[in-house]
């Protein structure tokens, strides 16, 4: 039986949402963000939201006052919202900026609804003389006329209402008033179809009018999914995670091994880095970002994964370029040397007090023969290991003398020419500029050393956390940590206690880096390949990377349409962390255990992990010197307590026993240590 009118409402009934509708205004959040920081400084993207919602509620409340209904305008909220934030602006620049963020977030929408998919059908079998959409919605019948258009369907609703220009809505029943008064209907020639109880079907029933709750099963329950995880992020990424790991299952080859899965599984505390990393970078207007090796070669696959995705979504935003940076310890820290003294050699010495000669020479990256001489005329062995060397009698004349000045001096003076040279072949110059570095932690030592070498150069460095830093900041260094940055505050410093598990599930098999060498005029890295200590990375850690790069393929849509942020994700992935230090994963333990460490810089060679005092050997370490040494030796080594536990090679009152020793070592590192 045909009608008269026919009014149909626009949300969850003409058109759907791939997404909880907040998550469009968010995302505009997010543009604003992105492109206009440095303008109007706030980096919480909820914040920003929040200020829009309050925005509409101020505006709504003045439509009150009038008589109308707390209805608003999306151009007028806009124009408001950057008002407000960008206080240093012109209205011609507000304006322009508000035009901006109207367009994007209209194709936004455009990008993110379709068509329900039983509404054509429904509408055909309810035919009526005239149709109209209906909707209680911020934007203007022109741009809703434009998303209907769009999906398919402005031949069955060419034409209609919204709130936001009428300034009465549906919820209050005055829309449907004013259509009434309009176009002069009688309520029993009149049909209205739409989802909501209140406003779409109990409203217009007061008034006669005829109406269809539409609310089919399955689009209904998407809906409410898409509510469920907007409210509750746990659900959300638990549900994306599930997704992924039942896509991998199907696809990926080697996704049945169980390294893989776990990679899998601590995805998102490697999405939460990346995307940390991006938002520092933007926040300290950095235009370029360089990811320090080993780690770096991880990193640097995975930001390009997700800046992939954010460069095809948001075409507008110019967002830093990145590239790998061949650096180590070892290759920078002789070329930030400017003076040979004691007080230079601090810089060694706070994180190493005792040191052999030999250990300083490699630290230094300098032929250790070239001081056979020297040390002999100073009574010092080039193997003793010297506690506090600086305190040494002998090592302070050694520093004295002029000889001894000279060489060090010189070959430090070479390295900083070599770095200099390496670094501006990578677009790295001694200039006036804000860039971000990268790599997995712990006190930025490297950044130290080129901030040093490159004085001009703002570096702001991006890390997984900081430990206490033991050594003067230089000016130009500025240092964030995505977990714990102890500098700040004593959250989670047990994560700190264990840092190489979590070294070398980011380590790469290329190498370290321990000087540069010029060829045909251009200064290339030299790297050093141990194949010991590469199988941590055959036997697992390349298995595990694995499955986070094949997890953050999927993950990079699921950021794009949930706007996830490096704070959303935080929670999460320290909880990944934590799991992953507590030794809960057998295989990460196993590899640990039997993991060859390269420790040239500072100890002057590599620390094989699987070499443990036996409980007699602790038991002498209390009177034997040698044993002693070779017990805080293997604590240096392994300082992570947990993964000692549930070393298989070991009897379980040897482990204990070791991991005991280890947990008070970290103990007194924490608090009595010099810091």
């Amino acid at each position: 039986m045909s009608v008269k009118i026919k009014t149909v409402d626009v949300w969850d009934t003409l058109l759907r949402r791939k997404c909880h509708p907040d998550v469009i205004k968010i995302a505009s959040a997010r543009y604003f963000y992105f492109k206009y920081y440095d303008l109007h400084k706030q980096s919480d993207l909820k914040q920003l939201f929040l200020k829009r919602v309050d925005i509409e509620r101020q505006i709504g409340k003045r439509n009150v006052e009038q008589g109308f209904d707390d209805e608003y305008l999306f151009e007028d909220v806009i124009f408001e919202w950057c008002s407000s934030l960008l206080v240093n602006c012109s209205q011609e620049q507000v304006a322009a900026i508000r035009d901006e963020l109207c367009e994007y977030e209209f194709n936004l929408e455009i990008a993110l609804t379709e068509a329900d998919s039983d509404i054509a059908s429904l509408l055909e079998d309810n035919p009526s003389e005239m149709t109209y959409f209906l909707s209680d919605f911020y934007m203007s019948d022109v741009r809703l006329k434009k998303l209907i258009d769009k999906n398919g369907l402005g031949h069955l609703v060419s034409e209609g209402f919204s709130s936001a220009d009428i300034k009465l809505n549906k919820r209050s029943g005055r829309l449907f008033d004013f259509l009434k008064e309009k176009y002069q209907i009688n309520s029993n020639e009149w049909l209205h179809i739409g989802d909501n109880e209140w406003s779409d079907k109990i409203q217009p029933e007061k008034r006669g009018i005829k109406t269809i709750h539409f609310m089919p099963a399955k689009a209904h329950q998407t809906r409410q999914e898409h509510e469920l995880q907007f409210n509750d992020s746990n659900i959300l990424y638990e549900n994306i995670l599930l997704k992924i790991e039942s896509e991998l299952t199907s696809f990926e080859k080697g996704s049945s091994d169980d390294v893989f899965k776990l990679g899998v599984k601590c995805s998102p505390f490697i999405l939460g880095y990346v995307l940390f990393i991006l938002e520092k970078a933007i926040e300290n207007k950095c235009d370029k970002i360089f990811f320090f090796t080993r780690e770096g070669e991880f990193f640097i696959k995975a930001f390009k994964i997700i800046l992939a995705k954010l460069q095809v979504d948001l075409p507008g935003i110019k967002f830093p370029e990145y590239n790998l940076l061949e650096v180590s310890r070892l290759a920078t820290f002789s070329a930030s040397v400017t003076t040979v003294s004691i007080n230079e050699m601090m810089r060694i010495w706070n994180l190493y007090s005792s040191q052999s000669m030999n250990a300083l020479f490699k630290t230094l990256d300098i032929e250790p023969d070239l001081f056979r001489n020297l040390l002999s005329k100073y009574s010092i062995q080039p193997e003793e290991i010297i506690r506090y060397p600086w305190q040494d009698e002998r090592v302070q004349n050694l520093f004295k003398d002029n000889d001894f000045i000279q060489i060090v001096a010189s070959h430090c003076s070479d390295k900083r020419e070599q770095l200099i040279s390496y670094l501006s072949s990578k677009g790295l110059r001694n200039e006036m500029q804000n860039v971000c570095v990268v790599d997995v932690g712990w006190r930025g030592t490297i950044q130290d050393n080129i901030a040093l070498v490159l004085p001009n150069v703002n570096l702001h460095g991006i890390y997984l956390g900081l430990a206490k830093f033991l050594n003067d900041q230089p000016s130009n260094s500025i240092k964030y940590a995505y977990g714990p940055d102890l500098n700040i505050s004593n959250e989670m410093p047990h994560f700190l206690d264990s840092v190489a598990p979590i070294e070398m599930i980011t380590n790469s098999p290329s190498g370290s880096v321990i000087g540069y060498k010029s060829k045909d005029g251009v200064t290339e890295a030299i790297r050093k390949v141990d194949n010991e200590e590469n199988k941590a990375w055959e036997n697992f850690t390349e298995s595990f990377q694995l499955g986070i790069l094949s997890s953050l393929e999927h993950w990079k849509e699921a950021v794009a349409i949930n706007v996830i942020t490096s704070k959303d994700l935080r929670p999460l992935a320290m909880k990944i962390w934590e799991d992953l230090i507590t030794g809960t994963s057998d295989k990460l333990n196993d590899t640990f255990s039997n993991l060859t460490h390269n420790e040239t810089f500072g100890l002057g060679g590599y620390v094989n992990k699987k070499l443990a005092p036996s409980v007699s050997d602790i038991a002498r370490a209390v009177f034997n010197w040698q044993k002693r040494r070779e017990l805080i030796s293997f604590i240096i080594a392994n300082q992570w307590s947990d993964g000692v536990r549930k070393r298989k090679d070991l009897s379980f009152l040897n482990r204990n026993f070791l991991a005991l020793i280890i947990d008070i070592a970290m103990i007194y590192k924490r608090h009595f240590m010099r810091r």
